[in-house]
């Protein structure tokens, strides 16, 4: 048996931000894409056998807007139009999807406006489509950090958008804590914080076993592949599995570096949620064994967690081992096929 996710509304999150404001062709022909005008079709996330199989037929439609100049950079003439690619399926996926590009006038300008993307504009948007590509067939569409280059206003976009906001994002990952009643802000209420002992650990820890139905690399590979994480977390994540290299969960609301990677059957971490006093971080080590074949155990235990947060709610590590269950076993579980 497996598991089918509905990723459109995600697919038409990231496509909006990835498509906006994308130039296309530099002076004298200026055009930049506006925005994600209108995405139909389907796509889903599969998991048979624990693979990951997506299956996706969309068909996508983006706003342009371009100028005419003259040699020395007045406006001369403007035009607005569309571009239409009717099908980026997974039966093509590694072949560049067709461009129509409509104009919204039968101009002259908006004729030249049109040759101009025809003849040299396209490259932009099938460079950004086959990152978009990649991360959903990674698992997703999965809602990652984007580097710069072309489309940087797009990478801009990801950083502040796709998905929950911080508390949001915390909320995703277990019960976002929020500021005490009479608290104005998390700026306000931190100093109460600070007066009960400041931010650093308490000695707290949380242990937690779980079983799984699969191989310990499996489940390593679940916190160390960037593609699993965004899987299961359905949001965007940053993975660099190395030791020392750092690592973001739920667009940033869990945060922080690895320390030991010994694969496939030990991780440790400096781990932090965001809503955490600043340098505050606890420790989580991650053992997995196979003590039958096929039969894989993890066991998790977390230490240094804080007394209170930075809004003075002082249930960290009840939050935080729920988080755990809800929004990092049981998903992995749950998307992956590896239910007991």
């Amino acid at each position: 048996m497996g598991i089918t996710t509905n990723s459109a509304a995600q697919a038409r999150q990231r496509l909006g931000e990835v498509l906006a404001g994308i130039t296309l062709t530099p002076a004298p022909t200026v055009v930049r894409t506006t925005k994600l005008e209108s995405m139909s079709g389907d796509a889903f996330l599969n998991i048979r056998k624990n693979k990951l199989i997506p299956s996706y037929d969309l068909e996508v439609r983006v706003g342009w807007t371009g100028e005419l100049t003259d040699g020395e950079g007045k406006v001369v003439g403007t035009a607005t139009g569309k571009l239409h690619l009717p099908h980026i399926g997974d039966d093509n996926h590694d072949e560049d999807p067709e461009i129509q590009i409509v104009t919204d006038t039968n101009s002259a300008d908006a004729e030249r406006l049109k040759q101009a993307v025809h003849k040299g504009g396209k490259g932009p948007i099938l460079e950004v489509l086959k990152k978009f590509v990649a991360e959903l067939r990674a698992g997703g569409p999965a809602l990652s950090e984007k580097d710069g280059g072309e489309g940087g206003n797009a990478a801009a976009a990801a950083g502040t958008s796709g998905g929950q906001g911080a508390n949001g994002a915390a909320a995703a990952a277990g019960s976002a804590p929020k500021p005490k009643p009479g608290s104005a802000d998390a700026s306000s209420s931190a100093p109460a914080a600070a007066a009960k002992g400041g931010s650093g650990s308490s000695g707290r820890s949380i242990s937690i076993t779980a079983r799984y139905h699969c191989r310990p690399s499996d489940i390593f590979e679940c916190f160390t592949v960037e593609g699993r994480v965004c899987a299961f977390t359905q949001s965007r994540a940053v993975v660099q599995p190395a030791p020392g290299g750092s690592f973001s969960w739920y667009g940033g609301a869990i945060s922080g570096e690895f320390v030991e990677l010994v694969a496939p059957s030990r991780i440790v971490m400096r781990w932090r949620f965001n809503t955490w006093e600043e340098g505050c971080f606890s420790k989580v080590v991650i053992d997995i064994s196979e003590p039958e074949h096929g039969s894989t155990v993890v066991k998790l235990k977390q230490t240094d967690l804080p007394t209170h947060d930075k809004f003075g709610n002082e249930d960290t590590a009840d939050v935080t081992e729920k988080g755990w269950h809800s929004q990092v076993l049981q998903r992995i579980r749950q998307v992956f096929g590896y239910g007991v």
